[in-house]
């Protein structure tokens, strides 16, 4: 089974989590109910902010947003600036549909929601913004030479993400239970994700360790291992599974929430 068919089944599945009488979820176009990434401070907009700042800095106009969940960027972006187009790639038939419904009520034609993967961009674009999206790839290095190809000069691509630190090793059990969790092909961390930015014919315009900067909310370890237990037994969705052990890595110390913008080397140069 291709790694985008299991990604589209792990997010459709969710969202059948997500709707279920209780577990209340309103579908409506407010914000804090159009976000899957984790709420820093308890504020669900916190990422969709700091990804506008660069975006708006950077005088976009047309935007690719790489795994777009719900549409909230779009929506959040719609109320910032109505003439700023999105494109927001989904591989989810249920989250384009549910993006879709929230544009349409803010009459945003302008902004799209594309049953689509993120290695295969339609347009060139000023942006490319990607929320806990990139360890979804199936090809990381690949992924962001396609972007750096679809990118117009003097455009940026904001990266907000979890990596790990260099003393975390990809081959600990729980890792790999963590990666297989959430479909992850490979783990992220600072070294080998620069090796290939720059590879892929990208500078660093800012680096920031948002998780100094914010507080990510986590359980003890002891109330993760009591409810990775009851998960496993009720054979919840797996993306339950990995929130758990991510909690568990916060907790160690094994792992930061990043903000990295980026922009092609001649741009730089220039």
């Amino acid at each position: 089974m291709s790694t985008e068919h299991l990604l589209r089944e792990f997010y459709n599945q969710m969202y059948r989590v997500h709707t279920q009488p209780d577990n209340a979820y309103d579908l409506g176009d407010h914000l804090h109910h159009l976000t899957v990434h984790k709420h820093l401070d308890q504020d669900p907009l916190i990422q969709f902010r700091e990804a506008y700042r660069w975006v708006d800095q950077a005088g976009a106009r047309l935007v690719a947003d790489a795994g777009c969940g719900y549409g909230g960027f779009a929506v959040f972006v719609a109320r910032q600036a109505p003439t700023l187009s999105v494109d927001g790639y989904t591989l989810s038939d249920v989250q384009r549909a549910v993006a879709r419904q929230a544009l349409a009520r803010l009459h945003q034609s302008k902004s799209r929601a594309l049953l689509q993967s993120y290695d295969r961009l339609e347009r060139q674009y000023d942006a490319i913004v990607a929320i806990e999206s990139l360890g979804h790839s199936a090809n990381v290095a690949a992924t962001l030479h396609h972007w750096a190809n679809h990118l117009r000069p003097g455009g940026v691509v904001v990266i907000i993400d979890e990596l790990f630190r260099p003393e975390v090793s990809p081959a600990n059990p729980e890792i790999q239970q963590f990666m297989r969790s959430l479909h992850f092909s490979a783990l992220l961390q600072r070294a080998p994700i620069e090796a290939m930015l720059h590879a892929a014919g990208f500078s660093v315009l800012a680096w920031v360790v948002l998780s100094e900067r914010y507080h990510v909310h986590t359980r003890s370890d002891e109330e993760c291992d009591r409810l990775l237990h009851a998960y496993h037994l009720d054979g919840v969705h797996q993306g339950y599974i990995g929130g758990m052990l991510l909690e568990k890595f916060y907790n160690r110390g094994w792992v930061d929430y990043v903000l990295v913008v980026l922009t092609l080397h001649s741009a730089v140069s220039r």
